[in-house]
């Protein structure tokens, strides 16, 4: 089944412009997403005045009405009857939300149409809660609307979806899959400014290769990303690994930036 997502924006442009590009636009060409905006400004006629207004109780900014954009909700919900309510997820962009992380993709990528709610100004009439299914933040600072957030987690979903990559093993390896981070990968030319790729990676010995990428895997997660051990503790074999890893080796990304 297609993949189908659907973006309640301000403006319809600057999400138009990414969905129709790169690899997401080719997989829209060869049906493996479609995407829907559903621009909020155009369902007012171009009024902006009829799309925001000042909050009660005073206080900066202006707050998007609940009245303009829960029935693009509804309509949202309603536009493909093929897919069931269990099978849609609601999800509304807030600095609030819950941070979103790799497994929030991976239970994301198991719905068949995701629907995307996107804030802009002071936000939206909090009541929308009461319409969405789930609130989600990309991290600890604000952006300037939602439309990025959006793109993002939908990004991130769909790099799961069966034939968008075509080898699903290169999903399997990348960091946070597995709350390990992925070890470094070089290509072409061999020696750069004095910088030499690895020599276990020149060998040809792919067992020897696999070992040295796990043993930086998980140095890399120890160092950078203990809290990603703590959640998904070392097994057996992870330890052994990691006990008997070159702890001599510099990688590049141990470089001390100033």
């Amino acid at each position: 089944m297609t993949f189908k997502a659907q973006f309640i924006a301000m403006f319809e442009q600057p999400i138009r412009a990414w969905a129709e590009s790169s690899i997401i636009g080719r997989a829209q060409k060869n049906s493996l997403i479609d995407i829907h905006i559903e621009s909020i400004l155009n369902s007012v006629r171009g009024n902006h005045h009829k799309v925001d207004d000042t909050p009660y109780g005073g206080g900066p900014g202006e707050l998007m009405r609940i009245d303009v954009v829960e029935p693009l909700i509804k309509k949202a919900l309603g536009r493909h009857h093929d897919i069931s309510r269990a099978k849609k997820r609601v999800v509304m962009l807030d600095p609030a939300g819950t941070p979103f992380n790799q497994d929030h993709a991976k239970r994301l990528a198991s719905y068949h149409e995701l629907i995307f709610v996107c804030g802009r100004y002071e936000g939206i009439d909090a009541r929308i809660h009461h319409f969405v299914d789930e609130a989600i933040s990309l991290g600890d600072f604000v952006l300037s609307n939602g439309d990025v957030a959006a793109m993002a987690v939908f990004d991130a979903c769909v790099r799961m979806q069966p034939g968008f990559l075509g080898n699903y093993s290169s999903i399997e390896q990348e960091s946070h899959m597995n709350h390990r981070l992925e070890a470094s990968h070089y290509t072409r030319p061999r020696e750069y400014h004095g910088f030499l790729v690895p020599q276990v990676f020149q060998n040809g010995n792919h067992q020897e290769i696999d070992k040295a990428r796990l043993e930086e895997s998980l140095i890399k997660t120890t160092q950078l990303r203990p809290d990603l051990i703590s959640a998904q503790p070392l097994d057996e074999h992870e330890e052994k690994v990691l006990k008997f890893a070159d702890s001599y080796q510099k990688y590049p990304w141990q470089k001390k930036y100033e």
